[in-house]
Order: C-alpha cells, then structure tokens, then sequence
C-alpha cells in the first residue's frame, strides 16, 4: 500500500512551478498517455518521488494544473470588471484581456484545449470553469432583457464572440494575423455587432 507524503512535507514552490511547466511542455508534445510521471520528473530536474510530495498522483498532477490554467484564464479576463459599466464598455475590456491572455500564453490554452479533449475532462466538472465569468455573464443576460443585445442561447454567443476570439488570438488558428491595435478593435467591433440589438429589431 503506498501512502502519500504530498501535504506532509515540506514544500518548494520553485519546485511545483517546476513541475507544472514541465507537465504542460510535455503533454503539448507528445500527450496526456505519453507523459509519464518519470518523464516529466525528468523533464523538471526533480526525482519522481518528489512529485508526489505535491500530487497524490499523475491524474491529480493533471487536473491541478487545468483547474490552475482556468483560474489563472478567469483572473485575467476579469482583471477590473465593474459590472455598473456600460455593457459595451465591459465587452470590450473583457474581449480584449482575454485576447491578450491567449495570445501570450498559448502553450497553456494548448494544454487546456487538449485536456477538455481528453477522457481527464470527464474527472472534473468542467461547468465550473466558467464559474468565474459569471459577473460578466450576468452582464450579457441583462444586456439582453434591457433589449441591447440580443436574446439568443449561449451556444450562440459562444459561437459569435468567444471562439473567434480564441481562434485570432492563437497562432496556430490566427494565420497571418497581426495583433495591432487596429486589427484588435475592429475584431471587438465586429464581434459587438454579432450580437448588438439593432434599433429596427426593437419593432414587432
């Protein structure tokens, strides 16, 4: 029977980033079966035993960093957000940290993308991950009983303004597009106009 010393010891926190970064360096090379624990101590300059000291085991090593990524993701999204701001004005600050964030940690959006993807995801409940863009959220469904955007299912607005966005802001989606700040506003812009209620659409 193994019995684990992961929250007795002492631990190094130099070590866990250690960890994390070699376990994300390696499932977005060669994936989740491919990964195994002993490649990824070695991959992070520690012994295997010492990843233990952090993680029950590989699956808990797993989960923690995708739990870590969505918070980390949630953080910068909403870094500010007052939801007594004109909604338009929210939509673009939050379309625009979330680009920004994507676009600077797209080996971290890669490990995420691949962990929904797996059977991992199944382990964890992925419903939660939103959970911290719920204040923007709530901030669509009043901007669409107050008739400025409209009134569509979520599905919808996932498609119109979330999946462009993490597509423009990965290279390897994005093709040749530049992040300049012209090219940015006009893709917030566009995206507001997907789902913006237009004046005439007030009219039965």
């Amino acid at each position: 029977m193994i019995i684990y010393l992961y929250d007795m010891r002492l631990q190094d926190e130099n070590k866990k980033e250690a960890i994390f970064d070699a376990t994300i360096k390696l499932v977005n090379e060669v994936g989740f079966a491919a990964a195994s624990v002993a490649k990824i101590a070695k991959e992070a300059n520690v012994s295997p035993a010492t990843i233990y000291i952090y993680f029950r085991n590989k699956e808990d090593l797993l989960i923690s960093i995708f739990l870590e990524i969505n918070k980390k993701k949630t953080s910068a999204s909403m870094e500010g957000f007052d939801g007594s701001s004109p909604l338009k004005e929210s939509f673009r600050k939050f379309w625009y940290l979330s680009f920004k964030f994507i676009s600077q940690n797209e080996d971290l959006l890669q490990y995420h993308d691949q962990f929904l993807s797996s059977p991992y995801s199944e382990l964890v409940d992925v419903t939660q991950s939103v959970d911290g863009f719920q204040p923007f959220l709530s901030a669509l469904e009043s901007g669409a009983a107050e008739k400025i955007i409209k009134k569509v299912d979520f599905s919808l607005l996932k498609a119109f303004v979330f999946l462009p966005l993490g597509t423009l802001a990965n290279t390897r989606t994005s093709g040749n597009f530049k992040m300049t700040h012209q090219n940015i506003e006009t893709a917030i812009e566009m995206a507001w106009d997907a789902i913006r209620l237009e004046r005439n659409e007030f009219l039965p």
